[in-house]
C-alpha cells in the first residue's frame, strides 16, 4: 500500500516539532525514521538513543516498528526487546488504541514511543521498570486484555468475552462469557453493554484473532 501525502506530512511535521535529529525519508510503502532520538523530561532532555523506524500506510491499525541500533539496549525480552527480530515491544498495541486520547502519529510518537525509552533509561539507572511491566510474550498480551476487560486474568474468559464483543450485533440470550451458564440479559448484561461502547467490534476481533483458541493450546 502506498504512503499517503497526508500520512507522511503528519509523520514529517512531529518529528520536526519534537525530533529535529531523526530524518524521515519514504519509500513506497514505507516512512523511514533514522537518527537520535532524544528522550526529555520536565527539565529538558538527559538522554539519547540510535534509532531506526518504519511506519507503513496502515498506520494506527498498523503498529510501527521501532529499533535501537547503538547498541546500548540488550535483544532480550527482559529489557522489552523481541530476541528473534530485534525490534522494541513498545506494548500491547491495541491497549494503546483503545486507551489513547486519539490515534494521531504524534501521540504515538510523544507518548507510547517517548516512554518505551524513558524506561529504557529509568531501568539502567535504577534497576526496575517506571510504568510497571507485563509478563513477556503472550501472557503479557493476555494480561492487558483482561485489563482493558475489566476480568480476570483467564485465558478462556477474556476469548469468549472478546468473540462476543466482535459481533455487530450482540442478543440478550447469548451465553455470558463470565462462564455462569446463564444468559447475557441475567448475568453480566450491564459490564457487557460497557465494554460495547469501549471496544469497538473490529478491534475486539483483532484481539481475538490475537489469543485465538488455537494460539492458546
Amino acid at each position: 500500500m502506498t504512503i499517503p501525502d497526508a500520512l507522511f506530512s503528519e509523520v514529517q511535521q512531529a518529528v520536526d516539532r519534537h525530533q529535529p535529529e531523526l530524518t524521515a525519508s519514504r519509500t513506497d510503502n514505507l516512512i523511514i525514521l533514522e537518527g537520535l532520538f532524544v528522550v526529555s523530561g520536565p527539565d529538558g532532555p538527559f538522554d539519547s538513543y540510535q534509532i531506526k523506524a518504519g511506519i507503513t500506510a496502515g498506520f494506527p491499525a498498523e503498529e510501527p516498528v521501532v529499533f535501537e541500533e547503538g547498541g546500548r539496549i540488550p535483544r532480550i525480552a527482559d529489557r522489552h526487546v523481541f530476541p528473534k527480530d530485534g525490534n522494541c515491544c513498545l506494548g500491547v498495541w491495541e491497549e494503546w488504541l483503545l486507551r489513547a486520547p486519539d490515534h494521531r502519529f504524534e501521540t504515538f510518537f510523544t507518548g507510547l514511543m517517548h516512554d518505551y525509552f524513558v524506561s529504557q533509561t529509568y531501568y539502567e539507572v535504577n534497576g526496575v521498570w517506571p510504568f510497571g511491566e507485563r509478563s513477556h510474550g503472550m501472557l503479557g498480551v493476555l494480561e492487558a486484555y483482561a485489563d482493558l476487560l475489566g476480568i480476570a486474568l483467564d485465558a478462556k474468559i477474556i476469548s469468549d468475552h472478546l468473540l462476543l464483543l466482535s459481533r455487530q450485533q450482540i442478543k440478550g440470550h447469548a451465553l455470558c462469557p463470565c462462564g455462569s451458564g446463564r444468559r447475557l440479559r441475567q448475568c453480566h448484561s450491564d459490564d457487557f453493554q460497557r465494554l460495547t461502547r469501549q471496544i469497538p467490534p473490529f478491534i475486539a476481533k483483532r484481539m481475538y484473532s490475537t489469543i485465538s483458541p488455537k494460539k492458546l493450546s
